[in-house]
């Protein structure tokens, strides 16, 4: 095979597999677009960003292009995407951070500029004196921009108190526009939608519960722990989606914060109570994952007769049981505590009955104690996060309608004025 062949080939195959990354990138974009319009959600809200993204770094270089010189045009459209951010209250303090950093580097160079000029020395000193301002945590990841703008002001402005106004001035601009794309359409807010995704959280946690109960009662004790690798992948699974809902509901409770935006629902008393319904679930995702990972192990170690009829008889009953009360605790609405209470308490009944059961078949194995009090733990501790669930939503709720009254020494102090 010549050279021009062997080039030709590897043309081929280099041209395929650009065809089929360029495809596959284009079914994604047509996925997001479809999403993006099809309803509200993560991917209009990008959507959304991106837009007021482009028109403000638009706005904010061709405001500085009419105001300013050209070498500082560049600050305008940077300052405005980095102002922008997904919610008004990291675009604040991301916006504070950055514009705190630049006037810190530009100050800096101008007085060293002026007080020593443009020297070889001034430059290491100017050089020490940023590193060591960008250490301070308040400036956050933009630290190193004090290094950055001191460096650009003391080369491209020579230090000028005229450049390092312009400088300020375009940051300004940039940050303006940021806030002004920000004011024009404020990021939406759908805490009843962080809501329903926990509670599809809660479903899932169910099905998995309901799964592991029926495996349990199907044929002999070896045939019952057949999908027990399956059940642990589907636990290990909903973790994560435990973590990225508490990620989401988080990220809400940020939105909320200087967010000129109304929303239609109670979100002052929603919030308090998915926090607390989201970390109930991830407490919950971790007993399951437990759960799954003891009868993984049992079937892997041979100790499947250790799990007599009796004993997957009464745990399947509690672990159905316990589905029943996940789904109670995690449905949308306010949760009935006195179905809850009784939900718990039949899951509770089986549990108390199998330690009286025998260990083995011979009733002699000591493991098999060890193995079935690792499942009943965690089946418990399942009901016993659950139990404080429905009490810790209602505090979590009552504790964000509580008027906030002011201090006792204000009150004392405006009382003795008014005497």
């Amino acid at each position: 095979m010549g050279t021009w062949e062997i080039r030709n080939r590897f043309g081929q195959v280099f041209m395929g597999m650009a065809g089929g990354l360029l495809a596959a990138w284009a079914r994604r974009s047509v996925g997001y677009v479809r999403a993006a319009l099809r309803s509200p959600g993560p991917e209009r809200d990008d959507a959304v960003l991106l837009g007021k993204s482009v028109a403000a770094a638009t706005a904010a270089w061709s405001v500085a292009r009419w105001l300013l010189p050209s070498t500082v045009w560049s600050f305008a459209p940077l300052t405005a995407l980095l102002v922008l951010q997904a919610t008004v209250y990291r675009s604040l303090r991301h916006g504070a951070q950055y514009v705190t950093a630049l006037g810190v580097g530009a100050g800096l160079a101008a007085g060293l500029a002026s007080w020593a000029g443009i020297q070889v020395w001034t430059f290491a000193l100017l050089m020490l004196a940023a590193l060591l301002l960008s250490r301070p945590r308040p400036l956050g990841a933009y630290g190193f921009q004090v290094v950055a703008v001191a460096i650009f002001a003391f080369n491209a402005g020579q230090g000028r108190i005229a450049y390092v106004g312009h400088l300020m001035a375009t940051v300004a601009i940039g940050a303006a526009c940021g806030a002004l794309a920000h004011a024009i359409a404020a990021p939406a807010r759908r805490p009843l939608h962080r809501r329903e995704r926990v509670a599809r959280l809660y479903e899932r946690l169910a099905d998995v519960l309901r799964d592991i109960s029926e495996g349990l009662l199907e044929g002999d004790d070896r045939v019952a722990l057949r999908a027990s690798g399956q059940w642990r992948s589907n636990a290990a699974h909903l973790s994560g989606e435990a973590e990225h809902a508490e990620g989401a509901v988080a990220a809400e409770q940020e939105n909320a914060w200087f967010n000129p935006r109304r929303d239609p629902t109670d979100s002052r008393h929603l919030l308090p109570r998915t926090r607390c319904a989201v970390r109930i679930a991830h407490l919950c995702v971790s007993h399951v994952r437990s759960l799954t990972r003891t009868l993984d192990h049992a079937r892997a170690d041979g100790q499947e007769g250790c799990l007599t009829r009796s004993f997957r008889t009464g745990y399947a009953e509690s672990l159905n049981f316990l589905a029943d009360a996940l789904e109670h605790v995690g449905r949308v609405e306010r949760t009935d505590t006195d179905a809850l209470d009784t939900v718990l308490r039949r899951a509770r009944d089986p549990l108390s009955g199998l330690d009286a059961l025998p260990a083995c078949a011979d009733g002699s194995c000591h493991d098999c104690l060890i193995l079935r009090g690792a499942l009943v733990n965690d089946a418990a501790r399942i009901a016993v996060e659950l139990d404080h669930a429905a009490t810790g939503m209602d505090r979590a709720e009552e504790a964000a309608r509580a008027p906030r009254h002011p201090r006792r020494g204000n009150r004392s102090a405006s009382s003795s004025h008014a005497a």
